[in-house]
């Protein structure tokens, strides 16, 4: 009979509309034989066999009567010419070795658990994009846009704290009327050392001048983010044309540091 293994092409079949000769219960039986012998393939494997001997069957059958054979003779010659049922599983079974079986099972193990991690890690790999962005352009960030000041200047002043780091990318300056006195805005965000982590939501920052009481040494006039990122804005700081700088302390946890942030009066005209 033609080859039924694994690639092997069946020639085009002669198909008439009539009724096989073989019974659908013989044809099935037949089927059933051939398949109890090929122990390795899967389902899906064994539905195709299956499908490529019934059609090997409608094709002999379908020539027969062609050729000029009565349909109640095709029955026998069409299993005759099949072949033993259990010769062609055995042959069939040694090209599904149990290690091809094993191989489909992992192929498939493998293909589910990269999707269930891609489908898992899809916030973090979100998360680790965010840490990037405040690690190389934070001034691009949604965030960094709500707010205008008359005179901006962008800046890097990076300063670790705990897990995380603290970075001041920009500062904003608007002048009253008598040019001596103003209000000054710090942009700033924190990202945690590891680009994968996850970073705290705010920091509890303190910024001080000589225009500043103690009362209005801590602000937080709004932030955004998420786990990957912090974003916020200190708004409406006091200063005076005597402040060259906007000291920002950290002192918490047993943990103190202190930065200056430039003050840009130069920018002023």
């Amino acid at each position: 009979m033609a080859d039924l293994r694994r690639g092997g092409e069946r020639g085009p079949a002669v198909r008439r509309g009539l009724q096989s000769g073989v019974s659908e219960m013989e044809r099935q039986e037949f089927c059933d034989r051939v398949l109890a012998k090929v122990r390795h393939a899967t389902p899906e494997e064994k539905a195709a066999i299956r499908a490529e001997l019934n059609a090997h069957m409608e094709d002999h059958v379908a020539a027969l009567l062609e050729a000029g054979y009565e349909e109640a003779d095709t029955e026998k010659r069409t299993l005759a010419a099949m072949g033993d049922p259990e010769e062609i599983g055995a042959e069939l079974n040694r090209d599904y070795p149990l290690g091809w079986l094993v191989l489909s099972r992992v192929s498939l193990i493998l293909t589910i658990l990269i999707c269930a991690t891609f489908l898992f890690s899809w916030p973090m790999l979100g998360n680790t994009l965010d840490s990037l962005q405040a690690r190389i352009f934070p001034e691009t960030s949604s965030f960094a846009s709500r707010a205008k000041y008359t005179y901006e200047r962008d800046l890097d002043i990076r300063a670790e704290i705990g897990d995380d780091i603290l970075r001041i990318y920009k500062v904003g300056l608007d002048v009253n009327r008598d040019g001596e006195t103003g209000n000054v805005g710090l942009f700033f965000c924190n990202y945690n050392k590891n680009p994968f982590g996850y970073t705290a939501n705010g920091l509890n920052l303190e910024y001080g001048t000589s225009a500043t009481t103690e009362s209005e040494r801590r602000y937080d006039d709004g932030g955004g983010g998420n786990a990957g990122a912090s974003y916020s804005l200190a708004a409406k700081i006091p200063v005076t044309r005597a402040d060259g700088a906007v000291v920002v302390t950290y002192d918490h946890y047993g943990e103190y540091v202190r930065l200056e942030v430039p003050v840009p009066w130069e920018d002023v005209t």
